[in-house]
């Protein structure tokens, strides 16, 4: 038998028991033996945590400003990134061209004619059965040249080809014997006459020969055939700015610059001033006997 307990005790045992009967009920009705969390709070403190949990216009325009500031900030740094990619990728391209060539000159102990009959270029399809086609085009999309669109206006941008050190650097006077790659013409009689590539031996010092790089001028077919294509003319790289037209022979792709294979099959960068350079030292690499020779510019 329970004791019989002071009024006060009574009353806080009666509490109690309510309490615990309103849990019950709470429990059994699927309501949980605590009341929710928002009834713990304060509606003045509620009021308080809604407020301050939305965003004012001013906040949304101060983080749209902070999302484009970083932006701007990041965005040359992956266009860098992705200039330099391609650069890349370009070597590789020349690498592998720079293989085929030493694949063919160690098989036939001459380099590629620069072109074939109409001046249609003969080099890389002499090249093909090496190295796949993909590889004779820069991956820089550029827009395309007055010369190139002439001939080819529904390619307004483009994949540029590269191009043959076929002539050396020749811009005025023409040697007795072609200090490029692409062949010396031999006549054979009264107005005949026909091409004879360059010999193995013809290149003095191949580490410092320019053979295939970044550029897009190429030589006009005299005759337009109905089946002609881009991958048709003849594709070529020279050290100097070819007047009246104005194009260069070396190409400004990569960061105003361009990448060139050697004889050696390694590949330099540099800028399209550097290649285009009429000192000696540069002239000299473009040359079969590693001579400048003053008098060919």
């Amino acid at each position: 038998m329970n004791p019989i307990l002071p009024s006060g005790k009574r009353q806080l045992a009666l509490d109690r028991r309510k309490k615990w009967a309103i849990s019950r009920q709470r429990l059994s009705l699927g309501r949980g033996a605590w009341p929710a969390s928002s009834e713990l709070v304060p509606p003045a403190a509620r009021r308080a945590i809604r407020a301050g949990a939305a965003f004012t216009l001013v906040e949304l325009l101060v983080v749209i400003g902070c999302i484009a500031l970083l932006a701007s900030l990041l965005l040359p740094s992956l266009q860098a990134a992705q200039s330099k990619a391609r650069r890349i990728h370009c070597a590789a391209n020349l690498r592998q061209l720079g293989v085929a060539l030493k694949l063919y000159v160690d098989e036939n102990g001459f380099y590629p004619l620069a072109m074939s009959t109409n001046s249609l270029g003969a080099w890389q399809h002499a090249l093909w059965p090496s190295a796949a086609d993909q590889v004779l085009y820069c991956p820089q999309l550029i827009p395309a040249s007055p010369q190139f669109l002439e001939y080819f206006p529904t390619n307004q941008t483009i994949f540029p080809h590269y191009g043959y050190n076929a002539s050396g650097a020749v811009e005025i006077n023409p040697p007795p014997q072609n200090p490029g790659l692409g062949g010396s013409f031999v006549w054979t009689g009264p107005g005949m006459g026909n091409y004879a590539p360059a010999s193995e031996n013809w290149v003095r010092v191949p580490s410092n020969m320019i053979a295939i790089g970044d550029g897009m001028t190429f030589l006009p077919p005299p005759l337009l055939a109905a089946t002609l294509s881009p991958t048709d003319p003849l594709y070529n790289i020279f050290p100097f700015i070819m007047e009246p037209q104005g194009y260069p022979g070396a190409n400004k792709n990569h960061a105003n610059g361009a990448n060139m294979i050697f004889c050696d099959a390694h590949v330099e960068y540099a800028k399209q001033s550097a290649w285009l350079d009429p000192g000696d030292e540069n002239q000299r690499r473009w040359n079969a006997d590693n001579q400048s020779h003053p008098s060919f510019q």
